[in-house]
């Protein structure tokens, strides 16, 4: 019978994400988590080769990285590319010990792509909330203490009452745009599958899936017609020539 990986690597994408995630905590044995992460490797080199095709075409076609539409800068903007840093494996450790298991889809994105933010403009597009791929940079110290935070609530508040802790990915939409919204997407923790749902997403999806409705819209999921008037049609189809499926 062949690996999931190499399943994965003969085009059964989306079948074999399924299945990984659908074996539940089972994935964490082996020789089942060897192969899923092999899995999960080699869907995020192929979303950072995404990613660095992605970053000069957008600036090629005018897109300005890093303002909103009204021209004011980002705060803290860290660039639409941050690599992960030389230690990022120790720094998943301790934040995996800390707050419980990230589930191997987002801990395989960190070892191999790191941050990604594609929030900006670009003055042709209409679409008011283009919802742009955003994955935030791990920042071990801010976990840590939002961690931390969350469990002096919880002996407050009950549990129960506070729900799982959610690791923050990315703002939402709205925020996206630079206009009070709602909760960002995140992932609760600790998850031992391999994928995970993206709380706060509105697609209701996981955190894969989410990646492949970026890239189908050239890193812009509120680029999609049936969700916003655009005038983007030509710049979509010149975004997301030869992009690696997911």
């Amino acid at each position: 019978m062949a690996s999931y990986i190499d399943r994965y690597r003969a085009g059964e994408h989306e079948q074999v994400w399924a299945e990984l995630t659908a074996l539940g905590d089972t994935v964490r044995t082996e020789p089942l988590l060897s192969d899923a992460m092999a899995v999960a490797r080699e869907t995020m080199a192929r979303a950072r080769q995404n990613v660095e095709l992605l970053i000069p075409r957008l600036e090629a076609i005018g897109y300005r990285f890093g303002l909103y539409e009204e021209g004011a800068p980002v705060p803290s903007y860290p660039g639409p590319l941050v690599p992960p840093p030389p230690d990022i494996t120790s720094q998943l450790d301790t934040l995996e010990a800390a707050v419980g298991a990230l589930p191997l889809s987002l801990r395989a994105w960190y070892e191999t792509v790191g941050a990604v933010d594609f929030m900006g403009f670009h003055p042709q597009w209409r679409a008011i909330y283009p919802d742009p791929l955003v994955v935030n940079e791990l920042e071990l110290e801010y976990r840590l203490d939002s961690y931390r935070d969350w469990r002096e609530e919880c002996d407050e508040e009950g549990e129960e009452e506070m729900g799982p802790y959610e690791y923050e990915f990315a703002p939402d939409f709205y925020h996206k745009a630079n206009v009070s919204g709602g909760a960002p997407y995140g992932i609760a923790l600790p998850c031992l599958t391999a994928d995970a749902t993206a709380e706060n997403e509105p697609r209701h999806t996981t955190f894969v899936d989410y990646l492949r409705i970026c890239f189908q819209w050239g890193g812009f999921p509120g680029l999609d017609p049936n969700i916003a008037e655009v005038n983007s049609t030509q710049h979509i189809a010149y975004l997301t020539e030869g992009l690696l499926p997911l």
